[in-house]
């Protein structure tokens, strides 16, 4: 079997936009920093903590638009920013798995986010869940807006919950066997 690729839905433009604002206040928290009176070593020690984290953040908004999943015959890879995975098929659980609607009644609702990045139109990170199962009670994230999404099952303890451009393909996929 040849390596899948299955494309993650990128960052809407209203969520681009929020992201990208965010980014403009930590450079503009940096040019404050450089304007404002300090200490030397002060100046310094804050402006390279800023400095990290703009990187950080524009790392992530550069890599929020390049997400995918990638399926072969005995692994799936998960590349997403800050939570890259890779799972051995026999993980995965694709006869309970499921494509269901951020906004309907057969949702998954979450209680917090124990890691991870939260803003409006965008969750991506581990989170907790609030009608836990006897299998799993927390679920790895990559969602943007609020459409449909795929909803897997492991055997490792936890959910993925992936906003996919084609949901459908990938769950075909895994649910065809394999040599």
């Amino acid at each position: 079997m040849d390596t899948q690729v299955f494309q993650l839905t990128t960052l809407d433009s209203a969520t681009s936009g929020i992201f990208l604002s965010m980014l403009l206040g930590v450079a503009l928290v940096l040019v404050l920093l450089m304007v404002k009176p300090l200490p030397k070593k002060a100046k310094y020690a804050s402006a390279g903590m800023v400095i990290a984290v703009l990187g950080l953040l524009s790392w992530m908004f550069y890599k929020a638009h390049d997400t995918s999943v990638r399926l072969t015959s005995s692994t799936m890879l998960v590349d997403i920013p800050l939570y890259r995975v890779e799972l051995p098929r026999q993980s995965l659980v694709p006869a309970e798995a499921k494509i269901v609607s951020l906004g309907g009644d057969d949702a998954l609702k979450l209680s917090y986010r124990s890691n991870g990045v939260g803003m409006p139109g965008y969750s991506l990170g581990w989170f907790k869940l609030a009608d836990a199962s006897d299998r799993t009670d927390k679920a790895l994230l990559s969602v943007t807006g609020d459409g449909q999404v795929l909803v897997l099952p492991t055997t490792e303890g936890y959910l993925l919950i992936l906003s996919l451009e084609q949901p459908e393909a990938l769950l075909a996929s895994l649910l065809t066997p394999t040599l």
